[in-house]
This record gives C-alpha cells, structure tokens and sequence, in this order.
C-alpha cells in the first residue's frame, strides 16, 4: 500500500492482463477494476476490460468500457476499432462504420481496420466500397488472408465467381489449411456449374474440418443434383449430427428420403422443421471482426 498510486494501478493492470492470457476473464476483470479504481483515467485499462466483456458476449459494457478508454484517449485508435466490432456485433453496423472511419484517421496504416470496416460495409450490402477496404488492408499487408478471404466473399456476393475464385486461391496459397477457403470456393465453382470441382474442394474442407455442418449441407446439395441421393443423406444427416438445430438439413433430408421412398422417415423431418420453426432454434453465423 506504500507503492505510489501509478505503480499499484499498475500492477493491477498487469494482473488483468495475466489473468486474461489464463482465460480467467473474471479474475481479469477484478484486476482491471483495481486498476481504474485507483486510476479513473486508466485508458488502456478501461480498453482491455471492453475486450474481456466482449469476449464473454456483454458487448454494451464492453462499449460502455471503450468510450471511457476514448474519453481519456482521444486518439486511441485500438479502443476505435473494437468499439466498433462490438456495435457490428450488435447489429449497429454503421455506427461500427464510424468507429473503424475513425481508427483508420488516427492510423491510416491499421490495417485490421480496413478489414473490420470491409466487413461491416459487407453486412449493409455495400459490396463495392468492402472491397475496396479489403484493397487496402492487401495492399499494407499483401500476405493478408483474412481479406483476400472477405473480399472473395464480396465478389461472389456480386455474382464474380472467377475473381472470388481467384481470391480464394490466393487464400490457399498463403494458408493450404484454411478449410472455410475451400468451402467459400466451392461455392464458387459450384455457381459456375462447375460441379467436380466443388465436390472436390468440399471433400477438402471436410478433411480440414469435420465439424462444419454448412459444408456437409453444400456437399449434400451437390451429390442430391447429381442424382446420388444416398450419399446426399449422409452428408445432411452428418449435419444434423452437428447442429441438431439445423432447420435446413432436416428440410433437405426429407426431400431426400422422399425420393428414396422413405415416407416415415421424411415426415419425422417435416415434423422436425416445423417444430424448429416454432421454437427459436436455427442456424447462426459468425464472423465479424478482428480486435488489435
């Protein structure tokens, strides 16, 4: 208690930070608050906090956290951008917009930020203006897979299958472990009619990942079109398998056992989907932004 008042908070700090590369978000939490008790103007303290509250899914405390960060730090450009992957977490994607505008002012080489803002730019439809973000965050970074990645996915969303194709390529060639790579390119080729080539590349990402079910529904998709109807229920049986919640594999299994013959079987599905559709189970995606 003899320690002048930075050096306790300090040590506080130090002690959120430990305790959050432990995973022992509350423990972090703790030590963070000791912190910022002791020094109200805390910045980087009241920033780290945000990140831990984000990363326990309390995203309007996280905020709450990084605007006293940005209150106290006008040009903390970091507070900035997780601010705003908290609001797009939220569903406020242009004020994350605004958020990421700004981090990039203070540090026109945040590379992250480009990304990030791509990303929200990617959520309201503004499919030119993410790409050119993801320009950008290529071009500080050329070794960027998280863009190349987000950009094909926007010039896919634009019907540009071979320029999305080439992006994931790109993709592959920096990290041949990237399943959702794979999986995204698929998707690709399978636009472009060009069905093998899908199948190959979902077989791949299955190999990379076995526990995605939106790729066994994709393979299942490609198999149920080229009459293999077998297989294509195994592929959204193993989806089911997965996210027992996946209205959409139940949906497609019965198509499929209609075609097999399998009456029972298909009406257990429907009975299945229409109950998913009652309750509040589904599907949910992920994917927003980066923190740094």
């Amino acid at each position: 208690m003899n320690h002048p008042t930075p050096e306790r908070s300090g040590f506080y700090y130090s002690l959120g930070v430990a305790y959050y590369a432990l995973g022992q978000f509350e423990s972090a939490i703790e030590g963070y608050d000791e912190a910022v008790r002791i020094n109200p103007k805390y910045s980087e303290a009241y920033h780290n906090r945000g990140n831990v509250y984000h990363d326990l899914g309390q995203n309007v405390r996280a905020i709450e956290d990084y605007d006293q960060a940005i209150q106290h730090n006008s040009q903390y450009s970091a507070a900035y951008n997780n601010r705003g992957i908290a609001y797009y977490d939220l569903g406020e994607h242009w004020r994350s917009v605004n958020d990421y505008d700004e981090a990039i002012r203070i540090n026109p080489e945040y590379v992250v930020a480009y990304n990030n803002r791509g990303n929200a730019y990617l959520a309201v439809g503004e499919h030119e203006r993410a790409i050119e973000d993801y320009n950008e965050a290529i071009a500080l970074d050329p070794e960027n897979v998280p863009a190349f990645s987000n950009r094909g996915t926007a010039y896919h969303a634009l019907g540009e299958n071979e320029r999305a194709i080439e992006d994931y390529d790109e993709v592959i060639r920096i990290n041949p472990d990237y399943a959702a790579a794979y999986n995204n390119r698929g998707n690709a080729y399978n636009d472009l009619e060009q069905h093998a080539r899908a199948l190959e590349d979902y077989d791949e990402a299955i190999r990379l990942d076995p526990n995605d079910p939106d790729v066994y529904i994709n393979r299942g998709n490609i198999l149920s079109g080229m009459g293999e109807y077998e297989r294509a229920t195994e592929n959204y049986t193993e989806a089911i398998r997965i996210n027992p919640n996946y209205s959409e594999a139940y949906h497609n299994r019965r198509v499929m056992y209609l075609r097999l013959g399998l009456y029972e079987e298909s009406e257990q599905d429907l009975a299945k989907v229409s109950e998913l559709k009652v309750g509040s189970g589904g599907d949910s995606t992920g994917g927003n932004g980066s923190s740094q």
